[in-house]
């Protein structure tokens, strides 16, 4: 969109009106040491110059021909329609639909999304979207607590080191106190003073966790505890079985590969499902649908919402003040583009290809796979060299696995390595090279 500055008459006329004698008394309620006198800016440029100069800072980006790293964004098969759509002016510009006779369109598609994530996730209800994945559990985890009235929860490891801070700092500013604790520990840790269990399957390394099984054992030991799932990749409910199927009490997860680009590691979008028993304490807003009082036509509706601003403030049980709709409109046009046969084809060459990768690291000599158990589309190696692994990886221009040692320092040369439907055999054999070469490189250095 052009910008076109405000001349000086137009700024005077505009200061007159308010009442203001000059701009910067606009901002004397800011300390003067805070405001910085004067900006290091070139001169104005023309707008072909200027289009010119974005072009030339432009070219300075590293555009990979092909991704190898997941760790919660994911680059995925995007249908066309998806990005045509959400470009309609009507979508785009839209704001936050409080009137809803002024509304109706895109609280439609609000209502559709919300349909939608509740069939593909079989939970009862789903809310009109949070801000990201890592959001939705905390909300989720100050949800339990509200729910059971305890103040203890307990993370399982494997969910992402981010997602966990973030859980943190929610439960901090609400007095929660929580536990991280391993999969295999979590029968000592269990009682009846536990608000809620908070895992990801599957987990930040890929694993695939047997979740019928780890439900059974939480309700046997703490039957009153709430059992939240989060996932960072949700493609994969085209293929395994999903939550409503496993008594889980609340669902997270990240909705970015729905039809949403990578771009610089956001905007994403915030699932949120949940049972039907506890519709009034979920956070943001649902979108209903009814009648008219003296007629048969349908229209759509914002309805319970647990914010502060809608309700008595000591009720609230959220401060959530937003929803990503645009993003939310996005996942809707993949998930209807996709369809379930899609939807499962995604799935399932995401399974093959990751298996195809994980194969072919194990046979080069020096790369040690660490999963023990089936996995998505990431897994977890133990390569000779990740700082030489990186480098091949951008020689061939490939954007590289995630080295683990950045949450986890004993994890020196483990990388977290991706493939998803968009790993072409061609980007394959490439990566393939890069593990080999980065094996010589190791060689060349002893």
């Amino acid at each position: 969109m052009d910008f076109v500055s405000h001349d000086d008459d137009t700024i005077t006329e505009m200061l007159k009106v308010i009442g203001v004698n000059k701009i910067e008394d606009l901002f004397k309620d800011i300390p003067k040491d805070l405001i910085i006198n004067g900006l290091n800016l070139p001169e104005g440029l023309s707008e072909p110059d200027v289009l010119k100069k974005m072009k030339e800072i432009g070219k300075k980006n590293t555009i990979s021909t092909n991704s190898f790293l997941g760790a919660g964004c994911y680059f995925h098969y995007i249908p066309t329609i998806v990005d045509f759509i959400i470009s309609r002016s009507e979508f785009y510009t839209s704001y936050t639909p409080y009137q809803a006779e002024a509304s109706q369109g895109y609280l439609q598609a609000i209502y559709e999304y919300q349909s939608v994530i509740s069939r593909l996730t079989q939970m009862d209800i789903a809310n009109a979207s949070m801000y990201d994945g890592s959001t939705a559990l905390a909300e989720a985890a100050i949800m339990a607590s509200i729910i059971t009235r305890k103040n203890q929860i307990i993370i399982l490891e494997g969910v992402h080191p981010e997602y966990i801070e973030v859980v943190k700092t929610y439960c901090w500013g609400q007095d929660i106190t929580f536990k991280i604790v391993a999969l295999d520990k979590i029968g000592n840790e269990l009682n009846q003073e536990i608000a809620a269990v908070l895992f990801q399957s599957p987990n930040f390394f890929g694993d695939v966790e047997d979740v019928s099984v780890l439900v059974k054992e939480i309700r046997e030991k703490s039957p009153n505890c709430l059992i939240i799932q989060c996932m960072t990749d949700p493609t994969c409910l085209g293929i395994l079985k999903p939550p409503g199927e496993t008594d889980i009490d609340i669902f997270v997860a990240e909705g970015q590969s729905f039809g949403i680009s990578p771009s610089f590691g956001g905007p994403g979008l915030g699932i949120f499902t949940a049972k039907k028993k506890f519709l009034r304490k979920i956070p943001g807003r649902l979108v209903g649908k009814t009648k008219e009082i003296n007629g048969e036509r349908e229209g759509f509706l914002l309805t319970l919402q647990a914010r502060e601003q809608h309700i008595r403030r000591e009720k609230a049980s959220s401060n959530i003040c937003t929803n990503q709709a645009l993003c939310s409109l996005s996942a809707l046009i993949y998930i209807i583009s996709l369809g379930k046969t899609g939807l499962r084809e995604i799935a399932t060459q995401n399974i093959q290809k990751a298996h195809y990768v994980k194969n072919k690291l194990h046979d080069i000599p020096g790369y040690e796979i660490l999963n023990t158990k089936p996995t998505y589309n990431e897994f977890i190696v133990k390569c000779p060299n990740v700082d030489s692994l990186i480098q091949e990886c951008k020689k061939l221009n490939l954007l590289a696995p995630f080295s683990l040692s950045k949450y986890y320092p004993n994890m020196r040369d483990v990388v977290l390595v991706c493939v998803t439907e968009s790993n072409s055999l061609e980007s394959i054999e490439k990566f393939i090279k890069a593990s080999e070469a980065a094996i010589k490189n190791k060689e060349g250095c002893v």
